[in-house]
């Protein structure tokens, strides 16, 4: 077993483990993707296309990350007793790429709610409407008979 202050093997382990991650979800954006119906509302396409660049921009950010870890685990973090400005400027920035990816993240969610709700709310608007119908229909069958035939009740 490797020594635990071994920051190549554990940057490794790590770049393999979120590249595996953005594999997964790039493949699960694709597959989710080929899925999608045709005949969407606009307003679910402009969603759907929203979410698309988020997800594809998240599996990127991931890689970049990758990336970043592969180049800096071949980099000392300290040279000749000072810490290495490039080992240290590399990690901000993948803490920023961290912090973008939480933002991307909570974007979808509140996305992925107003999503929910818009259908929510047509649900149930459909739900209503239907009742009303079969309460329409329903007062008109026991409505008495007139030689007119069944009034219809006011909307």
């Amino acid at each position: 077993m490797p020594p635990s202050n071994d920051l190549p093997s554990a940057s490794l382990a790590l770049a393999a483990g979120i590249s595996l991650i953005a594999a997964f979800l790039g493949l699960r954006q694709w597959y989710e993707r080929r899925a999608r119906e045709f005949d969407l509302s606009e307003a679910d396409q402009t969603h759907f296309a929203r979410q698309d660049v988020r997800r594809i921009l998240g599996v990127v950010i991931m890689m970049v990350i990758v990336a970043i870890l592969l180049v800096s685990s071949r980099l000392e973090p300290r040279i000749k007793g000072k810490a290495n400005l490039v080992f240290a400027e590399l990690w901000v920035v993948v803490l920023a790429l961290i912090v973008v990816l939480l933002m991307l993240a909570l974007i979808d969610w509140l996305a992925t709610r107003r999503y929910a709700a818009r259908h929510r709310r047509a649900m149930i608007r459909e739900s209503v409407e239907a009742i009303r119908h079969d309460a329409r229909r329903a007062a008109a069958a026991r409505a008495p008979h007139s030689s007119e035939g069944p009034h219809e009740p006011p909307n």
